[in-house]
């Protein structure tokens, strides 16, 4: 039935509902209003879409069609660029990137002349050295192999290690040969360290205090026996390890300094490493 038949009179019903009528209108007109929003939401969205293609196509262009430049445009580049121009003027842009080197540290002089020397005079003994049996024979004629002094296996983990004749006669006759076991000997001997500077060690009373390890770093970093003594007279030569010990020596670090830290109980609650760089930022 058409709008303009609703409006007549019906033969069944005389009575017209007006407001069932607008009630039916306005249930229509709710429905169709989504549809339209969407249509117009949709529209939207495309227009959207289509400016920010436009837009980064552009941007792409205006960058020689290089994702990487545009890029770089907007954050930034490590990289440096060189332009070079040709014959017929077209450019070549060529992005070199950044070179980081590593810091080297280079030892001084002194150390790398010293390694030299040592190695050179570990070769030549190596060269002089007799044979095993021979070794043996010798030290046994000179009455160092004996329970007292070196035993066979000692002595022959000294020939591995280079160690001269002479210079365990040497040791022996310094008194040290019944108070360093062979791995010391060695160590002494390949860090070409003097017997006068193990002697300062015993009459200082700190063989039983230092390792061989300790005399040898010691002498490697000139740690003077003055500092050691000073230490010893503090309590510190029995607590502290060598590398504390030449750490300390490096820095400067007094004595003075650790009974402050222990008279604030900090002593036992820092690393060397705190004790160093406290020290350098309150004295330099």
């Amino acid at each position: 039935m058409t709008q303009k038949g609703r409006f007549k009179k019906s033969n069944n019903n005389d009575d017209f509902d007006l407001d069932s009528y607008l009630d039916e209108q306005a249930h229509k007109t709710a429905e169709a209003t989504p549809q339209v929003e969407d249509e117009h939401e949709t529209s939207f969205l495309k227009n959207a879409g289509l400016g920010l293609a436009l837009v980064f196509t552009a941007f792409l262009w205006y960058h020689d069609w290089s994702p990487k430049q545009a890029y770089a445009s907007i954050f930034g580049s490590d990289e440096a660029t060189v332009v070079a121009t040709g014959q017929a003027g077209n450019q070549i842009v060529i992005d070199i990137p950044e070179i980081r080197i590593p810091e080297i540290t280079i030892p001084e002089t002194r150390e790398i002349q010293r390694a030299i020397e040592q190695e050179l005079a570990r070769a030549s003994a190596n060269e002089e050295l007799p044979s095993v049996t021979d070794y043996l024979v010798e030290l046994k004629e000179l009455g160092l192999l004996e329970d007292d002094k070196l035993s066979a296996f000692q002595a022959r983990q000294l020939h591995s290690a280079g160690v001269p004749v002479t210079y365990i006669q040497e040791v022996d006759n310094a008194g040290f040969l019944d108070e360093l076991n062979f791995v010391a000997i060695s160590e002494f001997y390949n860090n070409d360290i003097p017997l006068s500077y193990i002697s300062e060690f015993e009459e200082a009373g700190f063989l039983d205090k230092v390792n061989f390890i300790g005399i040898s770093e010691f002498y490697t970093n000139n740690v003077t026996m003055d500092y050691l003594r000073t230490l010893d007279r503090a309590g510190y030569l029995d607590d502290l390890s060598f590398v504390h010990i030449t750490e300390y020596y490096k820095a400067g670090v007094t004595t003075e300094f650790l009974n402050d830290l222990k008279a604030k109980g900090l002593y036992e609650d820092l690393s060397f490493v705190d004790v160093v760089e406290m020290y350098k930022d309150e004295n330099n």
